[in-house]
């Protein structure tokens, strides 16, 4: 069982990256921020897989998506082509804003699981 400091501690993670996400999604942060995130939200679910029991709140935590910024990008190789043709600096500009934008629908999603999962939490650690 986990003690009452690693407790807070956990809450306190997950009540930090689901601000971190409204933070990402309301300025509509860069691949580099979202890539922060991304790690940050991996460690998180990692120490939370390692260190929680209870079966039901562990398939929450295997619900947390992974966000990696390559598969963001799959479905649109065509449009890169077109617009890497039309002019390479736009084409790479359009690429990322794409990236960043189909993270951030991803990381809305992220949101919502760590808080249903801090809710859960709450109660198991009660």
């Amino acid at each position: 069982m986990i003690n009452l400091v690693n407790q807070n501690n956990i809450l306190r993670q997950i009540k930090d990256i689901q601000v971190q996400a409204a933070r990402l999604i309301n300025r509509k942060s860069n691949l580099q921020e979202i890539e922060e995130f991304s790690n940050y939200s991996a460690e998180i679910k990692s120490f939370l897989l390692k260190n929680i029991e209870d079966k039901f709140i562990l398939g929450h935590i295997h619900q947390i998506p992974d966000l990696s910024l390559d598969e963001t990008n799959s479905n649109s190789r065509i449009f890169d082509v077109l617009a890497f043709s039309f002019d390479f600096g736009l084409g790479i500009y359009s690429r990322d804003k794409r990236k960043a934008e189909k993270a951030l629908k991803k990381i809305n999603d992220i949101q919502g699981k760590y808080a249903s999962i801090e809710f859960m939490l709450k109660n198991y650690f009660e």
